[in-house]
């Protein structure tokens, strides 16, 4: 484990604050509609009592059918008509606002076409006359909350009041920033995959993007996705090509933050795992299960874990495994320092827009925002990479190329570093096979509707400054690609290419604190910030060294 039960408890009152943030300021739970195309006598045996209200769809018409029964050759009850809104309709977006809690009520009943018209009053359908029912269910996969909430369960009451109280002190709400969000069709309804190009707040810090679409599913001959805009930022997509890698089912593919395929077929488990002050971590990084390591060392500001694997003596390359994300503890340390700006917020970041990408980036990593990562090579640590932010609402997996050229032995240890709390980490391993020869297709969007039926499909075909631009909040594109014949025996696994930034919109008032703001001149200010804050909410500044 990453901290035994007692110590979790104790320490993590103020992730909690996050998860609270999250339900207010998101409201971030999904549905799925279950389908069922037969046996429909015991699928609607099956329901429970959760499910209430039963909507009949006879073509455009829709009638509630209440004092349901149903038997082996017909379902029964009473035809009404509507009486509250519907709120399941296909294709609309799966997640479920707040004032929309009652959708996870509702059963649809779908008769064929060409049957006989329906009347208010009782009625008995021939089982042979329905064509599917979908069943309204909490999709706790793509569930934001219940994802977290996992992973700091066992804090219990404690914990949770311990939120509510940093919650209750907090303007936070208002600061949740993000990027755009990247829903995919999985067949079923659009589920929330990731964020795209996180932490690119500029046009001096556009970059790419290659984000895993494991859920993704072909419908009606093609994949669709969404991007949309659901928080206060002005939103700025150049490209959003789709790339499709085709390879066989035992392999995991992934592509590296450069967009090369890493093929990881034989993943190995480190030997050992600590964290800076000899917590033995191992368990929880083994595999991928939401037990999730927070970077929250009490006795360190800048966090990290030392790893050891062993390896083949001549194997060439490796590549690391990393399944992780950003907490929401991120997120709201980030929303603190921009408060210190007050009024004059908008005017620093347009002084940042002005800074060369370099020089940002410089700065972003001596703030140790991204996750870095080192290989000891005689004695001394060496960056080996790091991987930017991808925001706090969904896990990626990344994969981390590494010539075993510079690491001579049977073993290689590996540090992987960030800020405290600033990132979650829920499973390391490493993969010494050779890198195979994969077929890969880059495929353009046949078609790209934004909101108003606004075409951006000539914006997103290719890098050129010619940008998608969703500046409002609410704004929604649907992307459909083709989708390209799977060789006998293989498998596809598909990755959003995308290319962008974004800029935050705040309305912050009053004076900025100068005296504070420069304590932030000192890159590694921002985990002290960080750690002191956490010591703050959990009532113990005064142990703050």
């Amino acid at each position: 484990m990453n901290a035994p039960i007692s110590t979790i408890v104790r320490k993590s009152g103020v992730y909690l604050v996050s998860i609270v943030l999250l339900f207010l300021a998101h409201s971030c739970t999904y549905f799925k509609a279950k389908v069922a195309y037969s046996d429909f006598e015991t699928s609607i045996n099956n329901i429970g009592d959760t499910y209430q209200y039963f909507v009949l769809h006879d073509g455009d018409a829709m009638y509630e059918l209440a004092g349901l029964t149903v038997d082996s050759t017909s379902v029964s009850g009473n035809l009404m008509p509507i009486k509250k809104p519907v709120l399941y309709r296909p294709g609309r977006t799966s997640r479920i606002r707040e004032n929309e809690r009652s959708i996870l009520n509702e059963v649809h009943v779908y008769l064929r076409a060409g049957t006989e018209a329906l009347q208010v009053g009782y009625a008995d359908i021939p089982l042979t006359d329905v064509l599917e029912i979908r069943i309204i269910d909490k999709d706790n996969g793509a569930t934001t909350a219940s994802y977290v909430f996992s992973t700091v369960a066992v804090a219990g009451a404690v914990v949770i009041a311990v939120a509510a109280l940093a919650f209750s002190n907090s303007s936070a709400p208002s600061q949740m920033s993000s990027c755009p969000y990247v829903y995919v069709n999985s067949g079923e309804t659009f589920v929330f995959t990731g964020e795209a190009f996180g932490g690119a707040v500029g046009a001096n810090l556009v970059r790419d993007d290659y984000m895993p679409l494991p859920a993704m599913a072909p419908v009606d001959g093609s994949y669709q996705l969404r991007i949309t805009n659901e928080l206060k930022e002005k939103q700025y997509t150049d490209l959003a090509e789709l790339i499709l890698v085709n390879h066989r089912p035992e392999q995991k593919v992934l592509l590296d933050k450069t967009g090369n395929v890493q093929v990881l077929e034989n993943l190995q488990e480190p030997v050992k795992a600590t964290s800076y002050s000899g917590t033995d971590l191992l368990p929880s990084m083994v595999e991928a299960d939401s037990e999730m390591y927070l970077f929250n060392d009490e006795d360190f500001s800048e966090n990290g874990i030392v790893l050891t694997f062993k390896k083949p003596a001549h194997a060439p390359s490796g590549r690391l495994l990393i399944s992780a994300k950003n907490t929401l503890w991120f997120d709201y340390v980030i929303g603190e320092f921009f408060k210190k700006y007050g009024g004059y917020f908008g005017a620093f970041m347009k002084k940042q827009g002005k800074i060369s990408s370099p020089d940002q980036l410089e700065t972003i990593r001596d703030n140790n925002f991204p996750l870095s990562i080192y290989a000891k090579r005689n004695g001394e640590w060496e960056l080996v990479d790091y991987l930017m932010t991808v925001g706090p609402l969904a896990a990626r997996d990344f994969a981390v190329p590494i010539d075993l050229g510079k690491y001579p032995g049977e073993e290689i240890e590996i540090k992987i570093e960030t800020g405290f709390m600033f990132w979650e980490v829920d499973q390391i391993a490493m993969d010494f096979t050779d890198n195979s020869d994969l077929s890969i297709a880059h495929l353009q969007p046949l078609s790209a509707y934004g909101t108003g039926q606004q075409d951006w499909k000539a914006a997103l075909e290719k890098t050129d400054e010619d940008y998608m631009a969703q500046e409002k909040v609410g704004e929604v594109t649907e992307l459909r690609y083709a989708v390209p014949p799977v060789p006998a025996g293989q498998v596809q696994s598909a990755f959003l290419h995308t290319r962008g930034y974004y800029e935050l919109i705040r309305d912050f008032t009053g004076f900025p604190k100068i005296a504070e703001l420069n304590k932030f001149k000192d890159g590694a200010y921002f985990s002290t910030f960080s750690r002191a804050g956490y010591f703050k909410v959990l009532g113990r500044e005064g142990e703050v060294e």
